[in-house]
């Protein structure tokens, strides 16, 4: 990781381990869309803030957010997709001396900072050429290495888009532990962990000058199997 990743992830890391991921995997017949940690305690999803659910398949995409089955802490999409994406509206958050809450500055009293939570997750297969497609998110991750060649300790590159173009600066996590930063071409490269369910993260500050918020903040993921 070089030293300027390091003193990025030295600022951030504390954010990220209190954050929570929003990602799609494999479930039953289809997928789970999930809210939390994933290995540990689900968080509950609000049906309105999930503002779209879409299912690539055979080079065509569909939207399938109404057909989707909503649980208090997951929701169930019966599809067949080489990749499916989901958007989440988190709404504003104010950070006070008391704590974090879920309301923008203009409604609590002595907020430090505040910011507008966007979040988006992507589930491909790795041995489709899908995998490789940008689906069209706000923030999305792109593999930039075939995955479907990629094994556990291999490395891969990715590369971060935001509004369909790269980004530099990004912050790419696994497991909230920062691993690198986004070059001026958008991308940066990791080891894949484990044979088995990878998920990668992607985060994007943006300054906005609002009386809602001071920045936007916008998170993505990135989730496939790794070949064993």
């Amino acid at each position: 990781m070089r030293p300027l990743v390091l003193a990025v992830a030295a600022l951030i890391t504390p954010a990220l381990a209190a954050a929570h991921d929003l990602w799609l995997e494999p479930g039953g017949d289809g997928f789970l869309l999930r809210y939390g940690h994933r290995g540990k305690e689900l968080l509950a999803i609000q049906a309105p803030r999930v503002k779209a659910l879409r299912c690539v398949e055979r080079g065509a995409a569909k939207d399938v957010l109404a057909s989707a089955a909503f649980t208090p802490r997951e929701v169930k999409v019966q599809a067949r997709c080489d990749a499916i994406s989901a958007s989440h509206y988190g709404g504003f958050y104010s950070l006070t001396p008391d704590g974090e809450v879920n309301l923008p500055r203009t409604k609590v009293q002595g907020a430090v900072k505040a910011w507008e939570s966007k979040q988006f997750a992507k589930w491909v297969d790795a041995r489709s050429p899908a995998a490789a497609a940008p689906l069209g998110d706000e923030l999305e991750i792109v593999p930039a290495s075939d995955l479907a060649r990629a094994r556990s300790g291999d490395k891969i590159a990715v590369r971060v888009l935001h509004q369909g173009k790269p980004v530099s600066g990004a912050i790419v996590a696994i497991d909230h532990r920062p691993i690198g930063e986004t070059d001026s071409h958008g991308e940066t490269r990791l080891r894949l962990r484990t044979a088995g369910i990878e998920s990668l993260t992607a985060s994007l500050r943006r300054p906005v000058a609002t009386p809602e918020a001071d920045a936007i903040v916008l998170e993505a993921s990135l989730t496939f199997e790794v070949a064993k």
